[in-house]
């Protein structure tokens, strides 16, 4: 079940000091869908010393709405507790919390309090059911095309970053032409995303390697400084390097004098940045390389982020199952707990899927035996193909970002699937 909160501005008619506050209304929006079997009836109980406790109620079965509203909300702090009980009206799952209604905030609950982002007096909850399966967010598409020149196509191929104070997202547009650009957005939750504006941050250069194709790659920052490793290209059957590029906030780039650092040949003639790891000094980049639909995983490392060079024992994946099609690309890799962690892509036309890989060194890695874990089909939206995940730990949940391929208008869209622990 999820339950999403939102506030709205009501003045109160009540002058005394206690109450000349601004109320809030909150509106809980349920995943009827995803709720257990034998949940019956949501409760949900706002309770705060000296004021008198707001409660709303919804009957998962007969109710025709997914809705429970309470309104008259004082500005403050309020304790929180959604229950759902079963047909004997015995309380079968729990949860709650202190939560804190500020002006100007919107707030992200996880059984734990976040501020997350704009709106007066109002509150993002998410409540969940100890389940452990992949669940695709209840409101993709999370970032849509604009429809101008630059993204007419759609937008896709998302890189997070989360900052010391929210997420950064670099993210392509694809113009009709096929024409590439690089966009940015930023989002206080990973949820809800703001952009920075209708234009790109990176364009094609006008001349040289990257002239006709820009799209984004993974940022690290060191230092105070953002350090993206994009793919570039001016012929779309040639050869695709990759790029430097700096900024001292993630939107004014610059490229590095000696571009490109990396370029392919054979195999990877085409390559595409997909995650940079520094471990023990060392830099990992983990990409994908392909001579048109053949694709398979490689490695390099560096010492300095800049010259690099390719393992010699490339690739270190290959497509090898049926559900893999003719290649496995697009590496999204995390290093936690001693240990490396990919999800990446089967390559096949229609009905791609995700799959999960691990290592101990970034170089030898172990396909996990129940790939595939989320596909086509996985999605809530009509899709005919998702690619280019982004594998990401927010707090008690993995987050996938990716691409998906809509059905009848063919546009990119970025989407959104979750894992809580």
């Amino acid at each position: 079940m999820i339950l999403l909160l939102f506030g709205c501005n009501k003045k109160s008619s009540i002058t005394n000091s206690e109450t000349e506050n601004e109320k809030g209304a909150i509106s809980l929006s349920i995943d009827k869908q995803n709720a257990p079997s034998n949940v019956v009836t949501v409760k949900a109980l706002l309770s705060r010393e000296n004021f008198e406790s707001i409660t709303g109620e919804l009957n998962i079965l007969t109710d025709s709405t997914a809705d429970i509203f309470l309104e008259d909300i004082y500005v403050g702090k309020w304790h929180l507790l959604v229950e759902g009980l079963n047909e004997n009206e015995t309380v079968v799952y729990k949860g709650e919390t202190d939560v804190t209604i500020l002006e100007g905030i919107t707030a992200q609950v996880n059984l734990v309090l976040s501020p997350t982002g704009q709106g007066t007096g109002s509150i993002y909850i998410y409540v969940t059911w100890g389940k452990e399966e992949w669940t695709d967010y209840l409101h993709n598409p999370i970032i849509s095309k604009d429809d101008s020149e630059y993204d007419k196509f759609g937008v896709g191929v998302s890189f997070l970053l989360k900052d010391e104070t929210n997420y950064k997202m670099w993210y392509t547009g694809l113009s009709y032409s096929g024409t590439s650009y690089v966009y940015y957005a930023f989002s206080e939750n990973g949820l809800q995303w703001e952009k920075y504006g209708q234009s790109p941050v990176l364009f094609p250069d006008s001349s040289g390697w990257d002239s006709y194709h820009v799209s984004s790659g993974p940022v690290i920052k060191e230092d105070g400084t953002y350090k993206m490793y994009y793919s570039g290209w001016n012929d779309q059957y040639g050869s695709w390097p990759v790029g430097l590029a700096i900024s001292p906030d993630g939107i004014h780039w610059t490229r590095y004098a000696c571009n490109p650092i990396i370029t392919g040949e054979g195999w990877d003639l085409q390559i595409r940045p997909q995650s940079i790891i520094k471990k023990d000094g060392i830099y990992y980049m983990f990409f994908t390389g392909g001579t048109g639909h053949e694709c398979k995983i490689g490695v390099a490392t560096s010492s300095n982020g800049i010259d690099w060079e390719k393992y010699s024992g490339n690739p270190v994946m290959v497509a090898e199952k049926s559900w893999e099609g003719y290649g496995v690309a697009f590496p999204s890799v995390i290093y936690e707990n001693n240990e490396f962690a990919m999800v990446y892509q089967g390559i096949l036309d229609e009905n791609t899927s995700f799959g999960l890989a691990s290592s101990t060194d970034g170089l030898h890695w172990t396909k996990n035996s129940s790939n595939p874990f989320f596909k086509t089909e996985d999605c809530n939206r009509d899709v005919y193909k998702i690619s280019f995940p982004y594998y990401l730990i927010s707090g008690n949940e993995q987050r996938i970002y990716y691409t998906g391929f809509d059905t009848y208008s063919s546009d990119w869209y970025i989407c959104l699937s979750r894992k809580f622990n």
